[in-house]
């Protein structure tokens, strides 16, 4: 529980392994308010990915990957940044949303060698946001608004030096994609960098007079690399690099795309909106392939139930400390021989 020395260890003892096993103890951690409720023994404990209906979640997307030796159904969320892509050495697939209404000129436009992404800007707390593609160079005024917006730089690996100042990438590969933007209007002038993957940037001199943020379009250089961008009331679109070029088509239903490696392609075999992905657990068959107690932490009055898995340690985090539960399975010992 946060502190040194020697744990707090509870002997279990499983009659068969291969057999599910109600479990009655309760385990009272020393020093804490915390007690460890050991409920039932699973012998294989199997997970499950599968979309959830949510109002306020944003697209996923399921996708099959085939191959040599490969046979895989995957589930991709957009506002998820633990599952917005997939990558390998054969290629990759990320998910983008554009969460506005956009038309067919600015989806032709994510095509063009130059333009890097998306930018939103927000006039008002209501309402959709006005989209544009972002391009180092490009001037726009936002209609109904006093002000002109430039855009003037995009780095793929953002990265500061603490005593100069100065902003340079630190490599070609969108590891922490940014732009630079400029506002001027009303006698008044801002500059700032928009990070992709974080909705407002941590080195903001003063706030913006809107919300802006920008959403990385960065393709790469490689064949075999896709982004699936998804928009509101709009098809779906696969953006990719063929021939030297970017390119940008609709995705069509039961259609194969090769990775990098012609011997392994995918599918997008839908796309939903307003879900997000859920991952449970179940249990599997009656033989010891993956074991794992079902426990239930309590606290006073709240409770919460977990799944310890095999030498996977469990962390819940406390105002006090961090409580480790772990799961771990010890070999009877040999019978003495007489």
């Amino acid at each position: 529980m946060g502190h040194d020395g020697a744990a707090l260890r509870t002997p279990l003892s499983i009659a068969d392994e291969n057999k599910p096993q109600k479990l009655q103890a309760v385990v009272p951690v020393m020093g804490t308010p915390f007690k460890v409720k050991l409920e039932r023994y699973l012998p294989d404990v199997k997970w499950e990915t599968t979309p959830v209906d949510d109002p306020n979640g944003g697209p996923v997307a399921k996708l099959s990957l085939r191959g040599e030796g490969l046979q895989q159904d995957i589930w991709l969320c957009a506002r998820d940044r633990e599952r917005q892509s997939i990558s390998a050495h054969v290629g990759s697939v990320a998910l983008r949303e554009i969460p506005a209404p956009v038309d067919a000129q600015l989806v032709r436009e994510l095509a063009d060698p130059e333009v890097t992404g998306v930018l939103l800007v927000w006039l008002s707390d209501t309402g959709a946001p006005l989209v544009y593609a972002a391009k180092p160079g490009k001037v726009v005024s936002p209609a109904g608004s006093p002000w002109k917006l430039s855009m003037l730089r995009y780095v793929p690996h953002y990265s500061i030096d603490r005593q100069t100042k100065e902003v340079t990438s630190q490599s070609d590969k969108p590891e922490n994609p940014a732009l630079q933007i400029r506002v001027e209007g009303n006698g008044q002038k801002y500059e700032q960098w928009l990070w992709s993957l974080f909705a407002a940037s941590p080195h903001m001199k003063q706030p913006l007079p809107f919300r802006a943020r920008f959403v990385d379009f960065h393709v790469g250089t490689e064949p075999g690399r896709y982004i699936l961008t998804v928009a509101q009331g709009a098809p779906s679109y696969l953006l990719y690099r063929q021939d030297g070029k970017k390119r940008i088509e609709q995705v069509e239903p039961g259609k194969r795309y090769s990775f990098g490696d012609k011997r392994y392609s995918f599918g997008v075999d839908e796309v939903r909106l307003g879900a997000r992905i859920a991952t449970t657990w179940k249990e599997g068959s009656e033989v010891l392939l993956n074991p794992a107690v079902v426990a239930t932490l309590i606290q006073n009055t709240s409770a919460e139930q977990v799944l310890l898995e095999l030498g996977k340690p469990y962390h819940h985090k406390t105002p006090s400390g961090t409580l480790v539960v772990l799961y771990r399975r010890v070999p009877d010992s040999p019978k003495p021989q007489s």
